[in-house]
């Protein structure tokens, strides 16, 4: 049993590992900038004069400007760390020409040429040799900042070229140049490069981060991470305490009694109302009980429970006191939940008391003068609960995210509800923390079941 439990223990650790980096990856793949959001959160609009150094403070902050893992798999022609360009425009412009297969060095050194032209317009049309259509003409060629594609840069030039006047100008003489060497400087075939960072990177300090304590802020509202996921599990754990306890408290006994006395009148009944309550979509089910039973709408006597609403939180209340304050609130909730929990353990209950009074054991310990009570919580209950511990043990890490429908649909401020609205918002840090627990919650308590598994029965070998 040590053995097996180190073994398990063990797994743990490349498991969360795997999920992490899933998780971390995912995270590159979805829209957004996280340091844009963050500029948004402080009040700084992408117009305003100290935007662009608020971004690249942020953007150094957020550890963006790092590699994105320890090792880099790329063509040839890639630089080692495009992230060490601040600027988004620029860096979306550099990996536009990339992915056309030009070279980095020659991107870059046509990008620079280019600002550089740009920049010497103004000075340009100052000059009264000018006419005013040559001049809209010119002025026009600043399209060159929008442009990645290499046959309309070479329209634009082309269309510079009648003018005599740029033919002097040395800006427009390199920009040329450069604009040449980009072109011809394409790639037909490359070779992939392994580029080993080291732990200066963004997943290392990532989880780095995760250990320490350090998750990182919500770009919605700026709170920590781990104070947003902290506040949300405490709602979770206690609607998910309160499933497991009433399911375990009435489905297990009618199970029992129903598979015990199969085919009686309590058999009979229980099977119709648990197959009526299990088909029971969960959010049809709450619907309804909110229609009839948060409002006066078909009678006074109806309206028994608050509907949903805001749940104003005081801070310095305690999670006793706010779940004390919010009982009312939290019993359509838990019926919901508890709906098809109660039917379908009531009924998996049942069928393995049939499939145990079946074994030859249980004829023999008849024989030997048992009674039937002693021979139900003797022999046949002991057996009969091993796969129901397995499915209560799977059904608490579901429960972390699986009760994201009620928490939606009544407004509880719980994880599923707090997944739920960071997806919406493209909150990815604390979409991926919500990830990471609910992972090491599933393998925890997967390895409670399966101990339990042992205990119960014996002649498990758990190697």
């Amino acid at each position: 049993m040590l053995i097996y439990v180190i073994k398990k223990v063990i797994l743990i650790v490349p498991t969360v590992l795997m999920v992490m980096v899933l998780a971390f990856f995912l995270s590159k793949l979805v829209p957004g900038d996280a340091a844009e959001s963050l500029m948004t959160l402080q009040g700084v609009l992408p117009q305003s004069s100290n935007a662009n150094q608020v971004y690249q403070n942020n953007y150094i902050q957020l550890h963006l400007d790092k590699p994105d893992f320890y090792v880099s798999i790329q063509p040839d022609f890639y630089p080692e760390n495009l992230n060490e360009v601040l600027s988004p425009t620029r860096r979306k412009e550099i990996k536009t020409f990339l992915q056309q297969k030009y070279g980095f060095e020659q991107v870059l050194q046509y990008i620079k040429n280019r600002d550089d032209f740009v920049n010497k317009l103004p000075e340009i049309l100052l000059d009264t040799t000018v006419s005013f259509q040559h001049r809209s003409k010119l002025a026009s060629s600043r399209s060159l900042l929008f442009i990645s594609s290499i046959d309309e840069i070479g329209n634009v030039l082309d269309s510079l070229s009648t003018f005599p006047l740029l033919l002097s100008q040395s800006e427009y003489q390199a920009l040329n140049i450069s604009f040449d060497n980009l072109k011809n400087g394409k790639k037909v075939s490359y070779f992939p490069k392994i580029i080993w960072h080291g732990t200066n990177n963004q997943f290392h300090l990532w989880v780095s981060g995760l250990f320490t304590g350090n998750w990182g802020i919500s770009i919605k509202d700026g709170r920590s991470v781990l104070d947003k996921i902290a506040s949300a599990i405490s709602w979770t754990l206690l609607l998910l305490l309160l499933n497991l306890i009433i399911t375990i408290l009435i489905a297990i006994p009618t199970g029992v009694l129903s598979g015990f006395k199969v085919g009686g009148y309590f058999d009979k009944v229980s099977n119709v109302f648990w197959l009526i309550l299990y088909s029971m979509p969960v959010f049809w089910l709450a619907s309804m009980l909110i229609i009839y039973f948060t409002s006066d709408a078909y009678g006074s006597w109806m309206d028994i429970f608050p509907p949903p609403g805001s749940w104003i939180i005081h801070e310095d209340m305690g999670f006793l006191e706010k779940a004390g304050h919010f009982s009312s609130q939290l019993v359509l909730p838990v019926i919901c939940l508890v709906a098809n929990d109660i039917a379908y353990l009531s009924r998996l209950t049942r069928n393995n008391i049939i499939f145990q009074k079946m074994k030859g054991f249980v004829m023999m310990v008849k024989a030997k003068g048992l009674d039937d009570r002693k021979v139900l919580l003797r022999h046949i209950l002991p057996n009969a609960m091993i796969p129901i511990v397995t499915i209560i043990a799977g059904s608490i890490p579901a429960g972390l995210s699986g009760s994201l429908i009620i928490e939606v649909i009544f407004n509880i401020p719980g994880t599923g509800r707090l997944m739920y609205d960071s997806i919406y918002s493209a909150d990815w840090n604390v979409v991926f923390g919500i990830l990471i627990i609910i992972s090491f919650c599933t393998i925890v308590f997967l390895l409670l079941a399966d101990l339990l598994y042992g205990w119960l029965n014996p002649k498990i070998k758990l190697s």
